[in-house]
């Protein structure tokens, strides 16, 4: 069984909480808190984000990617 390293389990982590955010599951102080407590600096995380912005509830994406915008997390 392959076991993935601990960095990228959390890219995975946060790629998929994202998808669960966008998807209606959870609110923005849910995700905003998975990514502040991810442990990855935002460009990372941007670069995990950037390819979903066309995914989901199009009005969650814009609050996601404002909240990202304007947050120093």
């Amino acid at each position: 069984m392959k076991v993935k390293s601990t960095p990228e389990a959390t890219r995975r982590y946060v790629r998929k909480s994202t998808m669960a955010f966008l998807e209606g599951e959870k609110d923005l102080k849910w995700i905003s808190g998975v990514l502040r407590h991810s442990g990855l600096a935002k460009e990372p995380t941007m670069a995990i984000l950037l390819p979903l912005r066309d995914y989901g509830d199009p009005n969650r994406a814009q609050a996601l990617f404002s909240w990202l915008g304007s947050s120093d997390w």
